[in-house]
């Protein structure tokens, strides 16, 4: 992931620096707003087709990690049967 980061940076002209951290702010906020869906009652998150254990799994990813991503993935996994 680093290395296609870092290219990518390099062929926009950018710092690769500056794209990994902007690449960690998205999963910040990626995260920010997964942690947000704990308050959410389970049947807003049962229509959305996720489990308040997948929403804490994904809460808990390192920063390395799109959250948000993560838990549309495993979501999709659990509800095609596998995990």
């Amino acid at each position: 992931m680093t290395n296609l980061v870092e290219a990518r940076a390099e062929a926009l002209g950018e710092h690769p620096a500056a794209a990994n951290l902007g690449l960690l702010i998205r999963h910040w906020r990626a995260r920010r707003a997964v942690r947000a869906m704990l308050d959410w009652d389970d049947r807003l998150l049962a229509d959305i087709g996720v489990e308040r254990g997948e929403v804490r799994w994904a809460a808990s990813l390192p920063l390395r990690v799109n959250a948000t991503l993560a838990l549309e993935d495993r979501a999709l996994r659990r509800a095609r049967g596998r995990r």
